[in-house]
């Protein structure tokens, strides 16, 4: 129940994360987005089971936003026929900052389901 309430989130949160992150094209915004995602897939998977917590729906959770993230950088691409790798974080600075993102994401995630 946990994978397929996950799945289904991460690519509709993920959609919505890359088209924000589209329209918006605000640096920092990202930081907001990724623990929305993570607390959106965290309470939806944690509704599905019943508020149920355990260390594997919390691993499924992070997961999902994992998932997610990639699914906002393809949905950019795809969408908007914008190639693929002009919406990769290149650079020190901008990878550094999208890992600390998702960190953060996959983080709010697991708490709200451990």
């Amino acid at each position: 129940m946990a994978t397929g309430t996950a799945l289904g989130m991460a690519i509709v949160c993920g959609l919505a994360w890359g088209v924000i992150e589209w329209v918006i094209p605000f640096f920092s915004l990202n930081l907001l987005l990724a623990p929305g995602a993570g607390y959106a897939i965290g309470e939806v998977i944690s509704l599905s089971v019943n508020r149920k917590r355990s260390t594997g729906v919390a691993v499924i959770g992070g997961m999902a936003v994992a998932i997610s993230y990639i699914v906002s950088l393809l949905s950019v691409s795809l969408l908007f026929g914008i190639s693929f790798y002009r919406v990769l974080p290149f650079g020190l600075f901008n990878s550094f900052y999208h890992v600390i993102a998702l960190g953060l994401g996959i983080f709010i995630a697991v708490t709200r389901l451990r």
